[in-house]
């Protein structure tokens, strides 16, 4: 998986261990270890960085970035739309695994947010900081420059502008929105090239099908995936949207709501998560015998419903209603 970041630029390479040049840690005091080639006199025409971690941060996964050089502790203004990768041990489609070689395609020109930077007058280089798993902490973020010699730079394509919307909401690439076990979730894209939107769930915990995604889990992390083919104006985008799972709301479906003096209803048993439901009442208008309501005389009744949680998939349940009683 990978947001902004396009698997298909980067390729595993064998590296020989003599070649590897360490990669100093910064200010920040990161945990990670990165050793890699050449990074100064770099063709503009295209180069590749061929690298690999010695050590990785537990707390999270990675992104690799290229972009401008940060000014102080902020973070970099422009990285490449497509130049970025997403590293991380828990694996899944479009990411690279930190135990592995890496290879990172680097250009001499760089499109960021609409941004067009040459690399051969500003200081570029590549930005590793923690992934949308952890979005705020700035512990790990390190920039190594990287720069080129003269030369004609390569033809750099803008990313495509892809509008992917969630239940009527746009996402944004990287920032991380909640997704409860077995909601609603209803999802469009569309590309400004006119290009077809694949869209796919990046993970196990959840599944893509027909327009919904869906959170097959109550805890953990998904992403959702865009893919775009490119074309002769625009680069290829690829992109992910990080949900943060959380317990699905248990439900009590088709609950009574008017019932006669002297009459006898039967309340749902189960929610919609199949747990079963204890109902107890609080009026003396009626009395509830596990899911049967019984009418006694005119008024409201107030019933309250209850349901276990299960752990990892959905919340306790703890409902009131009120039920009109009449003649």
């Amino acid at each position: 998986m990978k947001s902004q970041l396009v698997k298909s630029s980067v390729t595993a390479v064998l590296i020989a261990v003599a070649s590897l040049v360490p990669f100093a840690q910064s200010a920040n005091a990161a945990t990670f270890k990165f050793q890699s080639g050449p990074l100064t006199n770099l063709d503009p025409a295209g180069a590749t960085i061929n690298g690999g971690f010695t050590a990785f941060p537990t707390k999270a996964g990675m992104y690799i970035q290229q972009c401008t050089e940060p000014v102080g502790s902020a973070r970099p203004a422009t990285c490449s739309d497509t130049i970025q990768l997403w590293v991380t041990p828990a694996g899944g489609p479009g990411t690279t695994s930190p135990t592995g070689q890496i290879a990172i395609k680097v250009a001499s020109t760089i499109i960021g947010k609409g941004t067009t930077v040459d690399c051969t007058k500003t200081t570029c280089g590549l930005f590793f900081r923690f992934d949308h798993t952890a979005p705020m902490d700035t512990s790990e973020d390190t920039f190594m420059p990287i720069s080129f010699r003269a030369g004609a730079a390569a033809v750099v394509l803008p990313a495509d502008e892809i509008t992917v919307t969630f239940n009527g909401k746009t996402l944004t690439r990287n920032v991380p929105l909640n997704l409860a076990y077995r909601a609603p979730a209803k999802v469009t894209a569309t590309a400004k090239s006119g290009l077809p939107v694949t869209l796919t769930s990046l993970t196990a915990d959840c599944s893509y099908a027909n327009g919904v995604f869906t959170a097959l889990k109550g805890t953990g992390q998904c992403a959702l995936g865009h893919s775009t083919a490119g074309n002769a104006t625009y680069a290829a985008s690829v992109a992910n949207y990080p949900f943060i799972l959380t317990p699905g709301v248990q439900a009590v479906e088709r609950m009574t709501k008017v019932i006669k003096v002297g009459k006898i209803k039967a309340m749902p048993a189960e929610t919609n998560f199949g747990e079963s439901i204890k109902y107890t009442s609080a009026s003396k208008n009626c009395v509830v015998e596990v899911n049967m309501l019984s009418a006694k005389k005119s008024g409201t009744c107030r019933i309250t419903a209850s349901a276990a949680a299960k752990d990892g998939l959905w919340a306790a349940l703890n409902q009131q209603f009120a039920v009109r009683v009449t003649k």
